[in-house]
């Protein structure tokens, strides 16, 4: 019991070990939170943002398994299999070859070391049980203690929300949603049993709940885009309501949401106002703009809410680029995130395995130019309001919501859009949130997961097919294709859940 709650969940242990940054300030001996602003302190532990469903290098298999990458047969076969790339399961994930990851090796996504979504949820669940075990308390430690409480609360209700779909099945709105995901650890005390699977259905109902739980707390501002604001939480509710296709719900909290924003541009960057720092080095130099110096910070102007995305995803150097398919979303006339991000650059280059040439490819520099989140970006909330408004047939909102954010997208000049069709404008919407959002990551994943229920609409697809050396793979959206099973790690320990181990060849 004690190995499988120490594999599990890490808890006190984890604490103790990782959190460097909030034990430098303790004086020694006394390593334990004990007042409400020690608990407070962990929300600020930089592990419980940078590493959230991302491997030991900052990639993701989830990324490859939909349709905004390409990786070609030289970085396949060389760069990731014959030089035993230690995140091989990002190619294997790319053609379909399961299992994906090493099913006897700790899954990074859920509980590797100090990364993963229980050793962060620890820190979650430490702050709410901690705080709410502090006895009598100050006025000002109350008002801290109802902040940081609600701030956990959503943190942890952002890992949940998003594992019960990278761990699940498709999310099926008025179904029982019954399929087993993730356990919904909220206790700190080792000694207590582990909980048993939650259904995605209820992992869903508990998200929401909380997210209600904790909204009346939140503060209008927050210290750092790490921790969530009152925009945070009905940026929380409006994404949450993507997934139960309640438009009427994403559009009242993304409005919510987007209003505390005030003018645009205080939270988007014009594009038309960027220039290179060094224009002889286009795919080094970063970028300036007199709105201020933060672009690429984690506190840069777009930032609502920080969780750290895929570093190189769409980088050829990295063993990937950006899909034919993704590179043709772009207006490459007037669009200048295709101007200032997708450039060409030689691609990989190979003597091992027969050798191999990519010869010069468009990369995605994006990320290295401007800080991306998985999160939430301001831009993000407005196309959200945009697609409640489309799907609820309110067209001249969405295209309003669309041509607002396009203003600072485009170049100077370019014609807004007018009102199509119900269908032609939800397209539109979702081609811009799929241009706005990080080529990596796993938000196109998931994005993904709840068009396919959308059968014969445009932006809906069942299946996703990739090329490599002229060979095609196919992955099912609505299968295990697209679901990342538990480890074997973790299963062995807790039999009582009921899924047999993976036995197949690694």
């Amino acid at each position: 019991m004690r190995n499988q709650k120490y594999i599990l969940f890490f808890s006190a242990v984890l604490l103790i070990s990782s959190c460097k940054e909030y034990l430098d300030v303790k004086p020694k001996g006394k390593l334990i939170p004990s007042s409400v602003a020690d608990y407070d302190h962990l929300l600020d532990n930089t592990s419980t943002v940078e590493l959230n469903f991302l491997d030991g290098n900052k990639g993701s298999v989830l990324a490859h398994l939909g349709d905004n990458l390409e990786v070609t047969e030289g970085q396949g076969k060389v760069g990731y299999v014959l030089s035993s790339h230690p995140n091989v399961e990002r190619y294997y994930g790319y053609i379909y070859r399961q299992p994906y990851k090493n099913p006897n090796l700790d899954d990074q996504f859920w509980s590797a070391g100090s990364q993963g979504m229980y050793p962060q949820v620890s820190y979650f669940n430490n702050v709410i049980e901690g705080i709410r075990g502090i006895g009598q308390k100050t006025q000002e430690e109350e008002a801290l203690a109802r902040t940081s409480t609600a701030q956990a609360l959503v943190a942890r209700a952002w890992c949940y929300l998003n594992a019960n779909m990278i761990y699940g099945p498709v999310f099926k709105p008025g179904t029982g949603n019954t399929t087993k995901t993730i356990t919904y650890m909220v206790d700190v005390d080792i000694n207590k049993p582990i909980p048993d699977l939650s259904t995605s259905g209820e992992v869903a109902a508990r998200v929401l709940r909380e997210l209600h739980e904790a909204l009346p707390n939140l503060p209008v501002r927050s210290s750092w885009p790490s921790r969530a604001n009152k925009a945070t939480g009905h940026a929380m509710l409006a994404y949450y309501h993507l997934f139960t296709q309640k438009y009427d719900s994403v559009v009242h909290y993304a409005n919510l949401a987007w209003t505390a924003a005030g003018n645009p541009a205080n939270v988007i960057y014009d594009y038309n106002k960027f220039r290179l720092a060094d224009p002889a080095r286009p795919l080094t130099s970063l970028l300036l703009t007199p709105q201020d110096n933060l672009v690429n910070l984690v506190n840069s102007r777009e930032m609502l809410f920080y969780r750290a995305t895929e570093r190189d995803a769409g980088i050829g150097a990295s063993l990937s680029y950006p899909s034919a398919e993704m590179i043709a979303l772009f207006d490459q006339a007037t669009d200048l995130r295709y101007s200032f991000f997708y450039l060409k650059a030689p691609g990989y280059k190979t003597t091992q395995g027969g050798g191999f040439d990519d010869g010069m490819r468009i990369s995605n520099y994006r990320f290295r130019k401007m800080k991306l989140t998985d999160g939430f970006s301001w831009p993000e909330i407005l196309l959200m309001r945009a697609e409640g408004y489309a799907r609820m047939n309110k067209l001249d909102l969405a295209i309003s919501d669309l041509n607002t954010l396009r203003q600072y997208r485009h170049k100077t000049g370019t014609p807004e859009l007018t009102v199509g069709t119900q269908d032609q404008v939800i397209q539109w919407v979702l081609e811009e949130r799929r241009r706005e959002l990080p080529v990596g990551g796993f938000k196109r994943f998931l994005d993904l997961k709840r068009f396919t229920l959308e059968n014969g609409k445009p932006w809906s697809k069942s299946q996703i097919v990739h090329t490599v050396g002229g060979q095609t793979y196919t992955g099912t959206i609505d299968s295990k294709d697209f679901i990342i099973p538990i480890s074997n790690v973790v299963l062995k320990f807790n039999p009582n859940w009921g899924i047999p181990l993976e036995t197949r060849p690694y």
